[in-house]
C-alpha cells in the first residue's frame, strides 16, 4: 500500500512514482455486508487499483443526531479495512450530497419538506444546513482520517460535495471553503477534491483554497469530438498545476482508453460495480422524462452485475489494467496529442501519447462497429483496428528505459508485460493473427538486427548486444460468468382480509387532523404511505392537488381514479355540483428528488413528499384578456410604455420572436377563508410570474398553477413571457379555492407494511381455487368473505388485479442455496417484493416512466432469504383506474 499521493501538472504520484489509476465504484450501502469482500476481490482481480466509495449520509443518520457508522450494514471501518487488505486505494466521497440516484441525493430525509428544523436552503452556506453537515463531518471524517494513506490506510482522496456546478448555489466559494476547513480540521491530509458535473471547475470547487477540481465526463461513447473535449480539461487543469482526474465517466473501456490517451491520470467509470437499493430508497425523477421513477435495480451495465456476476466488459478491464502496468511510468508521464493523421491514415478518432525520451503510443478509436483498415505511414505497415476498440499501439519507442539498447519500431499488438528473465528482456504482447511487432536492435559490429513477429508465437534476437524476446499471444478465454437459468415462478395466492377502504389493513399511526394536512416529513415518515380523508363542500366544482408526490392515488366517493406519478404537478378531478364529496388521497413515497428539475415542483432538492396542498375550486373566471403591455421587445429606447395597451396575455405580436414582453393585471382576492390561484393552461414555453413586489417565479407547462396571497383586497400580477408565434397559452384562469375539511390523517411506514404482509402470509391460508381461465380476475368489486374472489393456481399469473384491491402471492421455495433473481412482468401494476419480513424492492410496470436499471428485476440476496425455506412474497397493486395485469415471473438461483 502506498503511503502518499501527490498531484502536479499532468502528474499523479504514488510514493513518488508517476501512475495512472483505474477506479471502480463500490457502494457498501447497495451490497450486502457478507458480499463486500467478494466485490472488492473482483475489483482487485480486474486490474483496477482504486475504489470510489460514497458514504451515504442519510443512510448513516436516519434520525437527527443518531449517527450509525458501526452496525453490520453500516460498518465503514470494516469496509475500509477490507479494501486495505486487498491493496485497493479509496477515493472516499462522504458528501454531504452524493447524488447517486438515491433518496435526496444522500441528504437525510429530515432535511426535506416541512420536517421540523429543515433548513431554508440545502447545499449552500445556510447556517441550519451547515450545522447538520458539521455534525455529520464530525462523525465520518475522523474515521476517514485514521484510514488515510499517511497513516497506513487506503484513503488516498477525499471528495467534498458532488457536481455542485449542476446546482444553483449562490455562494460556492463560502460553502466549499467551509466544507474544506471542517475536513482539514479533522486531520485529512490527503488531497481534497470536488468534481465538476458539467465542466465548470470554479462552480464545482468554489475555487476554495486547496480544493482540487476534478471532472466527470459522460459522453456519447461514439462521439468523435470526445478526445478533444478531454484534452481541453487536461490543459485547463495543467494551468492550475494539476492533473486531469476523471472522477466519473462511462463504463466502456474504449472510452476509458480515450480518456487516458487525452491525459487523464485517474479514470473512475461510475457504477462499474453495480448494486441494488435494498436498504436505501432510490430517487424520484431524473434523466429525461420528469415523471421518472428510479429503479431499485441500480445497474448501468457495469462490469459486475448487482448480484456479483462478471460481465464481458470485465475482460476489457483486465486487458487495460495489464497494458497500463506494462507501460508503467512511461505512460503515466506521457503527453497527450491528437491522433497524428500524418502517421496513421484511414482513421481520425482517438489520441496519442508522446513518451518522455522518445516514441509514441497511438490510440486509434474505432467508433463505427466495423473493422477499420489503416496504414501506418512511418512504418509502411497495413493494419486493422478491430471493431469497437481503441488499442494502444507503439511507434519508435526506445528500449533503454527497460534496460536494453534498440528501438521498438512498431507494434500493432498491445504490450501487456515487460520483464527481464536471465538477462533477457521479454516483451509480451496481446494480439490477433495480423498483429505485427518489429524491433531494431544493435549488434556487436556496429550494425543492427531486425526482430519481427507477426501473429501469436515467440521470436528472439540472435546477435543483439542486449538479448530480447518477443511473445505475442491471443487473449485467453472470457472470465464472464454465465447468466443464471430462469424458470417460471410457481406459488399460491394468500387470502387477504377485507377492509372498508380496500387495500391491506396495516398497522400505522393516526395523526390529529386539527392542524391540517401536513407533509410526510412533518409527520415523521421517512419511507412509507400517507392517507388523508377529506370532505369537499357542495360548492366545489373541482378538486385540485398541488405538490403531491410520489405515487398518488385518488379515490372520489368510493371510485378509484388510479395512481399518478405527478411529482408535484397539479392533479385535478371535476366534481358534480350541489352535493358534498369524500376524497381519499393515498400518497406513497418512492424517494426524494436528488436533482433540481424545474418541470415538476417536487423534483427540487429539499421538496417534501405526501398529499401536498389539497384545494376545492369554488369558482373559475377567465382572465386571459385585459392585460397591460408594460414592456415591449422592440427596438425603441427602453421598451417601457407610458400608456400601456390592453391585450390578451401573450397577445402582443413582435418581429422579435423569443424576446421578452412584460404583462400586468390587477386581480381581486376573495378573502373570507378562500384563496385565489392562477392557472395558465397549455403554456407553450416557460414564463416568469411575480405577485406584487415579490420575486419572479418560474412557471412551466407541467406546473401551471400559482397561488396568490391569502386575504381580501387586490393584487398586481406581472407575467414576463417571450413572444411565441401562434400563441403563448390557451387560457388563463383565476381560481377561487378553499381548503376542504380534513377528517383523518394516517401514516404507515414501509417497515410496518412489510411486517403486516409477512404476518398475513405466515398466518393465513391459501385462497381456494376458482374456475380455470387464461387470465384470472382478482380483486372483484363483489368480493367473497376474504375480500377477494378466491383463486390459486401455480404458476403465478396471469392475473387481472382490480383497482384498490391488492393481491398477495407467496412463491414456492426455490431449490438450492444462495440468492434469487426475479424477473417480474406486468402492466399497470406496482409490485412490492418482500422477504424475511423486509421489503426487497418495488417495481412500477406499465405506463409510468422508469430509469436507472431494469424495472422488472428484483434480487433477493442469500442473507435476505428466510430460514424456513419459503419463497419471497409479491404484493401486487393496480395503478390504473381500470385495474392492471400481473403477467407472471421468472426465477433463477444466484451464487450469493
Amino acid at each position: 500500500m502506498a503511503s502518499s499521493l501527490e498531484l502536479s501538472a499532468g502528474s499523479l504520484l504514488l510514493d513518488g512514482t508517476p501512475s495512472v489509476l483505474l477506479c471502480s465504484s463500490v457502494f457498501p450501502f447497495r451490497i450486502p455486508p457478507a458480499q463486500w469482500a467478494h466485490r472488492l476481490d473482483l475489483v482487485r482481480d480486474s486490474g483496477y487499483r482504486m475504489i470510489d466509495l460514497y458514504v451515504h449520509w442519510g443512510f448513516h443518520e436516519p434520525l437527527p443526531g443518531q449517527i450509525d457508522l458501526t452496525s453490520p450494514e453500516r460498518d465503514l471501518q470494516r469496509f475500509l479495512d477490507l479494501a486495505a487488505q486487498r491493496d485497493l486505494l479509496v477515493m472516499a466521497r462522504p458528501g454531504p450530497y452524493i447524488c447517486s440516484e438515491t433518496d435526496g441525493g444522500g441528504l437525510p430525509w429530515w432535511l426535506h419538506g416541512d420536517a421540523p428544523g429543515a433548513p431554508a436552503a440545502l447545499r449552500t452556506a445556510d447556517a441550519d444546513y451547515l450545522a447538520a453537515v458539521d455534525r455529520w463531518f464530525d462523525a465520518v471524517m475522523p474515521i476517514l482520517a485514521e484510514s488515510q494513506l499517511t497513516r497506513g490506510g487506503p484513503v488516498a482522496l477525499v471528495q467534498i460535495e458532488n457536481e455542485l456546478d449542476f446546482f444553483d448555489c449562490p455562494d460556492p466559494e463560502e460553502y466549499m471553503t467551509h466544507l474544506a476547513e471542517r475536513t482539514r480540521a479533522h486531520g485529512i491530509e490527503v488531497p481534497i477534491i470536488a468534481c465538476a458535473g458539467q465542466g465548470e471547475l470554479a462552480g464545482a470547487s468554489g475555487d476554495a483554497p486547496a480544493v482540487v477540481p476534478t471532472v466527470n465526463l459522460y459522453p456519447d461513447d461514439a462521439a468523435p469530438s470526445f478526445d478533444e473535449e478531454t484534452r481541453h480539461y487536461a490543459r485547463a487543469l495543467a494551468e492550475r498545476d494539476l492533473p486531469l482526474m476523471v472522477t466519473e465517466t462511462n463504463r466502456l473501456h474504449r472510452t476509458l482508453r480515450r480518456e487516458i490517451l487525452a491525459g487523464a491520470r485517474l479514470v473512475a467509470p461510475y457504477l462499474q460495480t453495480s448494486g441494488f437499493d435494498h436498504l436505501v430508497l432510490p430517487s424520484a425523477g431524473n434523466w429525461g422524462d420528469p415523471g421518472n421513477l428510479m429503479t431499485h435495480d441500480y445497474d448501468f451495465d457495469g462490469y459486475v452485475s448487482p448480484d456479483g456476476r462478471r460481465r464481458p466488459e470485465y475482460d476489457e478491464a483486465i486487458a487495460l489494467g495489464a497494458t497500463l502496468a506494462a507501460w508503467g511510468e512511461r505512460l503515466a508521464t506521457a503527453h497527450p496529442r491528437p491522433l497524428p493523421t500524418d502517421r496513421i491514415a484511414g482513421i481520425a478518432t482517438g489520441g496519442a501519447l508522446a513518451l518522455d525520451g522518445g516514441g509514441t503510443l497511438l490510440g486509434p478509436a474505432e467508433l463505427t462497429g466495423l473493422d477499420t483498415p489503416v496504414h501506418l505511414t512511418s512504418a509502411d505497415l497495413d493494419a486493422v483496428v478491430p471493431a469497437g476498440t481503441c488499442p494502444f499501439w507503439a511507434l519508435e519507442v526506445p528500449l533503454h528505459p527497460w534496460g536494453a539498447q534498440g528501438v521498438l519500431d512498431v507494434a500493432t499488438a498491445e504490450l501487456v508485460g515487460v520483464e527481464r528473465t536471465d538477462g533477457v528482456l521479454v516483451l509480451t504482447f496481446e494480439g490477433g493473427p495480423e498483429a505485427a511487432v518489429a524491433l531494431t536492435l544493435p549488434v556487436a559490429d556496429g550494425g543492427s538486427e531486425q526482430l519481427r513477429r507477426t501473429g501469436p508465437g515467440e521470436s528472439s534476437s540472435r546477435h543483439a548486444l542486449d538479448p530480447v524476446r518477443v511473445v505475442v499471444h491471443e487473449r485467453g478465454g472470457s472470465r464472464a460468468d454465465p447468466e443464471p437459468a430462469r424458470r417460471p415462478a410457481t406459488g399460491r395466492m394468500i387470502a387477504l382480509g377485507a377492509t372498508p377502504e380496500g387495500g391491506i389493513d396495516a398497522a400505522g399511526t393516526e395523526h390529529d387532523p386539527a392542524p391540517g394536512l401536513r407533509g410526510a416529513e412533518a409527520l415523521g415518515l421517512a419511507d412509507g404511505r400517507l392517507r388523508a380523508e377529506l370532505e369537499l363542500s357542495a360548492a366545489a366544482q373541482e378538486v385540485l392537488l398541488l405538490g403531491a408526490a410520489d405515487l398518488v392515488r385518488l379515490t372520489l366517493d368510493g371510485v378509484d381514479h388510479g395512481a399518478h406519478v405527478a411529482h408535484g404537478a397539479p392533479l385535478g378531478l371535476p366534481l358534480a355540483p350541489g352535493a358534498s364529496h369524500r376524497l381519499r388521497v393515498d400518497a406513497e413515497i418512492w424517494g426524494r428528488a436528488n436533482f433540481d428539475d424545474a418541470r415538476r415542483p417536487a423534483l427540487r432538492l429539499g421538496a417534501g413528499r405526501g398529499a401536498g396542498t389539497v384545494l376545492e375550486v369554488r369558482g373559475i373566471d377567465d382572465v386571459t384578456d385585459l392585460w397591460e403591455v408594460r414592456e415591449l421587445p422592440d427596438r425603441r429606447a427602453d421598451g417601457v410604455l407610458a400608456s400601456p395597451p390592453l391585450r390578451g396575455l401573450g397577445g402582443w405580436s413582435s418581429a422579435n420572436p423569443g424576446s421578452w414582453t412584460l404583462y400586468a393585471r390587477t386581480l381581486t382576492l376573495p378573502g373570507g377563508g378562500e384563496r385565489a390561484a392562477l392557472r395558465l393552461q397549455d403554456l407553450a414555453v416557460p414564463v416568469r410570474v411575480a405577485v406584487q413586489d415579490g420575486p419572479e417565479q418560474l412557471v412551466v407547462r407541467e406546473a401551471p398553477v400559482v397561488l396568490l396571497p391569502e386575504g381580501e383586497g387586490s393584487v398586481e400580477v406581472r407575467v414576463r413571457a417571450p413572444h411565441v408565434p401562434g400563441g403563448l397559452l390557451a387560457r388563463i384562469e383565476l381560481l377561487t379555492t378553499a381548503v376542504p375539511v380534513l377528517r383523518s390523517l394516517r401514516t404507515t411506514s414501509e417497515a410496518q407494511l412489510a411486517a403486516r404482509v409477512q404476518e398475513l402470509a405466515d398466518g393465513a391460508g391459501e385462497a381456494p381455487s376458482s374456475q380455470s381461465a387464461d387470465a384470472r380476475t382478482v380483486g372483484s368489486r363483489s368480493p367473497g368473505p376474504t375480500g377477494l374472489r378466491p383463486v390459486a393456481s401455480p404458476p403465478v399469473g396471469p392475473l387481472r388485479i382490480g383497482a384498490g384491491t391488492p393481491v398477495l402471492l407467496r412463491l414456492d421455495p426455490l431449490a438450492g442455496e444462495g440468492g434469487e433473481l426475479l424477473e417480474l412482468d406486468g402492466e399497470d401494476v406496482e409490485i412490492t417484493v418482500i422477504s424475511g419480513g423486509r421489503r426487497v424492492s418495488r417495481h412500477v410496470l406499465g405506463r409510468s416512466a422508469v430509469a436507472g436499471g431494469d424495472a422488472h428485476r428484483a434480487w433477493v440476496p442469500a442473507s435476505w432469504t428466510r430460514d424456513e425455506g419459503s419463497g419471497p412474497l409479491l404484493l401486487v397493486e393496480a395503478t390504473a383506474p381500470g385495474g392492471g395485469m400481473f403477467k407472471g415471473a421468472q426465477r433463477a438461483r444466484t451464487d450469493r
